[in-house]
């Protein structure tokens, strides 16, 4: 009978630890939202004077971008960045270190990016390569997925060659491959930037605020990267 007996428990103890298990295997496993961290690249060379649709390319960038981070206040899951190039120095001479970062990494900094847009007075050159390796250091060690969003309406002035340094970062997962938005490049420069990342041709105002609100949809969509 003891035998019987404790045969009996040891079995019940078998079936409270299995239904223990097969608990613990339902209950959903929540987890957090993937952090996504966007850098803006953005051209301040002085060739963004030039006169695009309704005005200088710098006001329509600007004024574009603005209502573009408008819309991204309420994400969470999104940390921003803004480096600008060809702002600090006048061209001639040619300063082709003239890039920095204006605004780091950090939650709920719309604001600070917006305004230091509207502040931006296109100067000097166009360092794009340049510009590309400093992004290496402007983010966060901090797992996330990293993408930079380059506006520009010229080519590398600097003798840099932004194609291989774009293609070593993503080599060593500093960033995922960059979104060029070229703003009226003439046809023959436009296949500069296939090796630099995924281009969109922005032709007018109208192209340049789509291609703005496809590269954020697809910088956000886990699918896509």
């Amino acid at each position: 009978i003891n035998s019987v007996l404790r045969l009996s428990l040891l079995l019940l103890l078998i079936l409270q630890l299995g239904g223990n298990t097969v608990g613990a295997q339902k209950a959903p496993v929540k987890s957090a939202p993937a952090l996504t961290r966007i850098e803006f690249l953005f051209d301040a060379s002085q060739s963004m004077y030039g006169r695009w649709q309704s005005g200088p390319k710098i006001d329509v960038a600007r004024n574009l971008m603005t209502q573009l981070l408008d819309s991204l206040r309420r994400l969470s899951n999104i940390e921003l960045a803004l480096r600008v190039y060809g702002h600090q120095k006048q061209y001639p001479p040619q300063d082709c270190d003239d890039s920095r970062l204006e605004v780091p990494f950090a939650k709920g900094n719309i604001s600070d990016i917006q305004a230091v847009l509207k502040r931006l007075v296109p100067k000097g050159t166009t360092p794009i390569a340049k510009s590309l390796e400093l992004c290496a250091n402007d983010f966060p060690t901090s797992p996330a997925r990293n993408v930079v969003i380059l506006v520009t309406d010229g080519i590398e002035e600097c003798g840099g060659d932004p194609c291989k340094v774009s293609l070593e970062l993503q080599k060593k997962g500093v960033f995922l491959r960059p979104f060029v938005i070229g703003m009226g490049l003439d046809e023959s420069l436009k296949k500069t930037f296939d090796c630099v990342g995924r281009y969109f041709d922005a032709t007018n105002e109208t192209t340049f605020r789509d291609a703005l609100n496809i590269v954020i949809s697809q910088a956000l969509d886990n699918t896509t990267l």
